[in-house]
């Protein structure tokens, strides 16, 4: 079985759903998760699931001399430029490993290795996203020339040290492994003539669609519009309310919480966004399963908060 660890960097508070992310990955035990964090874990004990504390001063100090950049942040959002540069930050840390990965918290994890095989796993880069490099989730393998892949847009330095966001992980790197915008055949038989040793960053790329992220402004699997609200996690497994018992690589519930990405025709305010909390189950309750809907994460027997505002509507006379 190849190895796999998956790198995240995050400072500030954790949110009030990682105990729920921790137990999904729990769930996937043949995984290695490391955070680099300033946030308080002792309280956490997943056993494949590490943290090693850095300030974020002593992160960014970290960037600058591992990298030879200027590197600064106005947010945190400014660390997803930072993602397909994992690999050279964190060297010693993937050392072994046949592959590394990052990506975001506010996801629940279904069986992983249901989707990434060994067979799977021949490839180098994998995304959940057929479009681009995923940035909620996504592998490499663990080979210099990967981890140095990004050295290879030419924008790459000046991202790095512009501290706002600039979308450099999903919007930008993945030019790295793709031709330039050409139309005829014989011209991507030219350019790899040409351009012999860049060949290996076109080839064994796995991007598949996993329809991760509902609410976005596109189609969902089935052709339509129509996406689903209401997903459920139970035995380390995640499905929808749409698909019956199809299972997902993940939930990646970013337009549940904000509104950034998230399709206009669905509102102009993400379903958690005016919501005092969102969890109603505690960890230990995932063993019986939990449902995630436009009121927040919830015992899965129990009555939905949907369900229940129905109902009393229903009851006032």
């Amino acid at each position: 079985m190849k190895s796999i660890i998956i790198l995240i960097h995050y400072f500030g508070k954790w949110p009030e759903w990682f105990p729920l992310y921790l137990e999904s990955c729990r769930h996937n035990p043949t995984i290695t998760w490391l955070f680099h964090t300033d946030c308080p874990f002792d309280s956490f004990q997943v056993k494949n699931v590490a943290f090693r504390y850095i300030s974020r001063e002593d992160f960014v100090k970290r960037v600058r001399e591992r990298l030879g950049v200027h590197f600064s942040m106005e947010g945190n959002y400014k660390l997803c430029d930072l993602k397909p540069m994992m690999g050279a930050l964190c060297e010693e840390e993937i050392r072994g490993y046949d592959f590394y990965g990052y990506g975001d918290i506010d996801v629940i994890y279904g069986d992983i290795r249901k989707f990434y095989t060994d067979e799977v796993l021949q490839n180098n880069v994998l995304s959940t996203h057929a479009w681009c490099i995923s940035g909620h989730l996504a592998l490499f393998r663990n080979k210099r020339w990967v981890r140095q892949s990004f050295r290879r847009h030419k924008d790459w330095r000046r991202v790095l040290e512009d501290p706002a966001h600039q979308r450099f992980d999903e919007d930008m790197y993945p030019a790295v492994f793709a031709y330039p915008a050409m139309r005829r055949r014989i011209d991507f038989f030219l350019y790899d003539l040409m351009h012999p040793f860049s060949i290996k960053y076109r080839r064994k790329l796995y991007f598949r669609e996993q329809y991760t992220t509902p609410l976005i402004p596109g189609e969902w699997r089935n052709g339509t519009f129509n996406h689903p609200n209401v997903w459920f996690w139970k035995n380390g497994c995640i499905t929808n309310e749409l698909d019956g018992d199809t299972p997902y690589i993940y939930f990646h519930f970013m337009n549940f919480k904000h509104a950034r990405y998230m399709n206009p025709a669905w509102g102009k305010e993400a379903y958690w966004s005016k919501l005092s909390h969102i969890v109603h189950v505690r960890p230990e309750e995932m063993a019986n399963g939990i449902r995630i809907d436009r009121f927040g994460f919830h015992p899965l027997q129990q009555t939905s908060m949907e369900q229940q505002h129905i109902n009393n509507k229903k009851a006032i006379p």
